[in-house]
């Protein structure tokens, strides 16, 4: 029963390093003997002493990508001009691997339209493969860029900040 109300405990504090989590789970190790411990006020509490908004957490994708970029801005304002050009070449960095990736999927959907070409000439076919290779294009170049962003967000969280 203890071990279950860990886990649950680690699942609440995700946001958390796992050396974070471990010491919070350390210090919450007595109040998870009580069966009746409501796990989520325990989080909140620990969220709350940290500094961070609880109720900003698991609100879906598109906030969290959203806060990511808010975040971002607010790093790249507090910064100084040194840190800042570092940042906006990476950012350029970023953009031009995105770019980058449409060629292999270029290379692969020109290959279909080969092959479709040889099978048949009902243009159906070339639109429904075009059609299926934006859309994995897109949903690759999405994903990459969120990865890209909060890669970038956390190296640039505490680097030359202005006071």
């Amino acid at each position: 029963m203890k071990e279950d109300r860990i886990k649950k405990l680690n699942n609440e504090l995700k946001y958390l390093t796992d050396a974070e989590r471990q010491k919070e789970i350390i210090n919450y190790n007595v109040a998870l003997e009580n069966n009746d411990v409501d796990i989520k006020n325990i989080a909140k509490e620990v969220y709350l002493r940290r500094g961070i908004d609880y109720s900003k957490l698991n609100k879906g994708v598109f906030n969290n990508i959203i806060n990511t970029i808010t975040d971002l801005s607010t790093i790249f304002k507090n910064k100084d001009s040194k840190v800042r050009s570092k940042m906006i070449v990476e950012i350029i960095y970023i953009v031009v691997i995105l770019l980058l990736l449409k060629i292999p999927f270029d290379l692969v959907r020109d290959i279909g339209y080969d092959y479709l070409e040889l099978l048949s000439t009902n243009s159906l076919y070339y639109n429904l493969w075009n059609i299926a290779f934006l859309i994995l294009y897109t949903i690759t170049i999405f994903c990459t860029f969120i990865v890209l962003i909060r890669n970038f967000n956390n190296k640039y969280k505490n680097i030359g900040n202005l006071n």
